[in-house]
């Protein structure tokens, strides 16, 4: 599958945009053919022009079940959180497609992960165990790029759950 394979997503709005582009904690979750989850950690986002598709670097070792199940169609979610605040979206997706990641992506991960770990860092968190928490091997970074078919508030409070899109 190529990325002109993916399905036309629901379009983004600008602040959901912006905060997924941002300084947030992310995590991605798939499932195999046996419904088994797998749990990884993305290093970044960038959010295409038209707000409707996703490129979300991850580490090929480090997660290496979640990779296959995309690589096999899986369904995926991503879930973007601002530790400070605890402002978290989900973003739901049918299926993505991988590709080695670029320099660009490589430049915006790496980006990406010194501004959260200086995020974290400033709420108290240890440097060294947010330093190994978000280390990568560059060559062993991934570009998974989708569609978002959902979007939902996770924030907690009165409406987390709630459809905010798709």
């Amino acid at each position: 599958m190529t990325t002109a394979d993916l399905p036309n997503g629901v379009q983004l709005d600008h602040a959901t945009a912006e905060l997924i582009a941002g300084v947030t904690s992310m995590s991605i979750a798939t499932r195999d053919a046996q419904l088994q989850p797998a749990v990884g950690k993305a290093l970044g986002c960038l959010v295409s022009g038209d707000r409707r598709r996703l490129t979300v670097m991850i580490d090929s070792r480090r997660s290496a079940r979640v990779v296959a199940d995309i690589a096999a169609g899986s369904p995926l979610a991503v879930v973007f959180s601002l530790p400070a605040t605890h402002r978290t979206v989900q973003i739901k997706g049918e299926r993505a497609v991988l590709a080695p990641a670029t320099p660009t992506q490589q430049v915006r991960s790496r980006m990406h992960c010194d501004a959260i770990i200086e995020h974290l860092a400033a709420l108290g968190y240890a440097e060294a165990a947010l330093r190994a928490m978000f280390s990568y091997e560059p060559d062993a970074l991934l570009a998974l790029r989708f569609a978002p078919s959902a979007v939902f508030a996770q924030t907690p409070g009165p409406r987390a759950g709630e459809r905010i899109a798709g």
